[in-house]
């Protein structure tokens, strides 16, 4: 009879131990799943960040603001930094940039020096409106259009260059620019479209670079301004 209930607690026992090694490895493989679990979610969580910007999304990268064209590329919408002498990048988040939005720097008073990245086409209206400080702004020859009242009120500004490749530029895109004494008009067919030259009757002290026989030639004789010509 002993003998008996020694075999039965014997065999208790054993099983009482593999009991305990099942749950033992039940346990070990729970944490495998969850980690598995764990690196599905990083990598979607990964995909999701890298995945580019909807057409008509906004975003921001450091300083800029910027939102996505429907060609995708992107407009700078603003922009947040301190500089004085700034160049726009042509590329944010590796998308081109080429336009600057409505009033995306309007009454910054810090800057003083800008260049803007070949690739641009447009400069949006009043882009840089009453930016009292610029002095300067370097346009690439890749600017087609400059939009309305876009350096209005930049009354420190006294030199801008508009490349050939510019064939539009609306009004008032330089009224209030009373520093202006240089203006470079190197396309012979851009006709002037009351840029803001003249305040009154009065024209502003600006000498005007032009092609010889352009039609801002024409127009600036005709209302008392004094050019350069070339070729």
């Amino acid at each position: 009879m002993k003998q008996f209930w020694k075999k039965t607690l014997w065999a208790a026992l054993l099983t009482a131990a593999f009991a305990l090694s099942a749950t033992g490895c039940g346990d070990d493989k729970q944490p495998a799943s969850s980690t598995a679990n764990s690196a599905s979610s990083a990598a979607q969580a990964a995909d999701s960040s890298t995945a580019p910007e909807e057409t008509g999304s906004s975003a921001e990268t450091n300083v800029f603001q910027y939102e996505m064209n429907d060609d995708g590329t992107v407009s700078i919408t603003g922009y947040q930094g301190m500089e004085t002498v700034l160049e726009v990048p042509s590329t944010v988040d590796n998308y081109v940039v080429s336009a600057i939005s409505n009033h995306a720097f309007e009454a910054n008073q810090n800057l003083t020096e800008v260049t803007l990245p070949e690739g641009l086409s447009e400069i949006g209206e009043s882009a840089f409106m009453d930016c009292g400080s610029l002095t300067t702004v370097q346009i690439p020859e890749t600017v087609a259009q400059i939009d309305r009242a876009a350096f209005a009120g930049c009354s420190a500004l006294t030199s801008i260059s508009l490349p050939a490749t510019v064939s539009t530029v609306m009004e008032e895109a330089f009224t209030g620019c009373t520093s202006l004494t240089d203006l470079t008009v190197a396309n012979a067919s851009l006709e002037y479209d009351r840029w803001g030259l003249v305040e009154g009757s009065e024209p502003l002290g600006v000498t005007i670079t032009c092609p010889s026989g352009s039609a801002i030639e024409t127009w600036a004789a005709a209302n008392g301004i004094s050019t350069k010509t070339f070729g």
